[in-house]
Formats: C-alpha cells, structure tokens, sequence
C-alpha cells in the first residue's frame, strides 16, 4: 500500500474535544455502525475538515479508518497532500482504469504514529452521479465494511447535486454538518428530507464555526429535530 501524508492542522483544544465528543456520539448510535456518510447544504461549512478529523479521531482508539473522498465535481483532497503524490483514485477504479488496491493510501503520521487509509476522489468525472449510482460503486462499499472498522465517506454539499442521497442509500448512516449562523432553516430541512427520502438514517448534525460568545446558538440544535447537536467553536475554514 503507497503512503501519502495529508495536511495536520492544529487543532484548538475545544475543538479537540468536540470531535472526540462526535466520535463517542457516533460509537453509541447504534450496534455494527461502519459506513458514514457527511455531508452538508453548502460550500464552505467544514464538512470536510471534521469527516477527516473524525477519521482521525477513531484512528487515535487503533481503530481501522478509511476515508473515502466522493466529491467527483470539486475534489480539494490533493490541496492536503504534503508528502507523496496519489496516481489514481475512486473515478478511475469506477472506470476500469485500475484495481481497487490501487486507489488505496495509507496516511502515515510518524509524529504521532496514526495511521488511516484513504481513497481520494481522482479526477473530475463527466458523470460524477452515475458512478456513484452504480453497482460497482455500491459492491465496492460493501466489501470495505468488512475489512473496515469504520469508513467516513465525504460527499459534496446535497443542496448542489443529489450525489449524497444516492450514497446515502448504501450507508449505515448520515451526519450533515452545518455552519452556525449561515444556515437557512428552509434549506436544512429540504436536504434533511432528501436524505430521509433516499432511506439514510440520520445521526445527526454537527453545528461548525459556533460563537460561543453568542448564546442563541442552542436554536439550532432545537430547530433541526435531529437526534444530536455539536457545536464547534473554532471549526476552520474549508473548501467544502
């Protein structure tokens, strides 16, 4: 298996504890809970930044992790890569371009020696929601339950494009992560219903970039009728 080494941001102490706090939230949300899908309404509402920190976060417990980039449109994985560089990715195993051992990274940490495996997306594809619609895609997913203790699976924001309804279908469960103040509440349920619609079960919501100066920010956890609410106060900025 190729090693790679993605970006490590620093996280604030906070923010630390409310992924681990999401992690022990995802752990008690079910027996035999392994796929996950994140996904959120927008751009921009650092949904990839904590389904990676999460995938981190149960690497921390010795967990076996896989991250799988499915944003087929607007990929920003490669932007994090700081050592090595991915040849192929989930669009051209899709294709038939090559095996799936081959769209497989090891992230290796030698620092804090954590280790986590991702699939990156690979290149822009011409039919981005068909190939995720397709059996192979679904097989695939599969097959990496079994071999997977946990498998976070980041998709693009499901107000743009129906990707993460499809995907959402094959999983064991869906986390939609929200920006606190951006958020428009008639939008929210619109993608909360089109994942209820595809069959996902709904863990929950994660509140990113929370102002804890600003005490209202409870609403939005009451608004949502969502099973969990979690706030971050620091969340980064992101592409995604």
């Amino acid at each position: 298996m190729l090693e790679i080494k993605l970006e490590k941001k620093e996280l604030p102490f906070a923010m630390a504890e409310e992924i681990k706090n999401l992690r022990t939230g995802i752990s008690f949300s079910g027996e035999n809970l392994k796929t996950l899908l994140f996904t959120s309404c927008t751009p921009n509402e650092g949904k990839s930044t904590i389904a990676l920190e999460t995938v981190r976060s149960f690497a921390e417990l010795g967990k076996k992790a896989l991250y799988i980039d499915c944003d087929l449109r607007k990929s920003i994985f490669n932007s994090r890569v700081v050592e090595g560089k991915p040849k192929y990715g989930l669009t051209h195993f899709l294709t038939g371009q090559c095996k799936l051992e081959n769209i497989i990274y090891r992230n290796v940490d030698k620092e804090d020696d954590i280790h986590f495996d991702l699939i990156p997306a690979g290149p822009v594809s011409n039919s981005p929601t068909e190939l995720v619609a397709s059996d192979k895609f679904k097989d695939t997913i599969q097959k990496l339950r079994d071999e997977y203790d946990i498998i976070i699976i980041d998709t693009p924001p499901l107000a743009s494009v129906g990707d993460a309804a499809i995907i959402g279908a094959m999983v064991d469960g869906s986390i939609l992560v929200i920006e606190a103040g951006n958020a428009d509440y008639r939008l929210v349920q619109k993608v909360r219903d089109k994942l209820a619609t595809s069959g996902s079960r709904i863990l929950g919501v994660v509140l990113n970039k929370v102002d804890k100066s600003n005490k209202s920010y409870g609403y939005y956890k009451r608004g949502y009728g969502y099973g969990y609410g979690y706030g971050y106060g620091y969340g980064y900025e992101d592409n995604k």
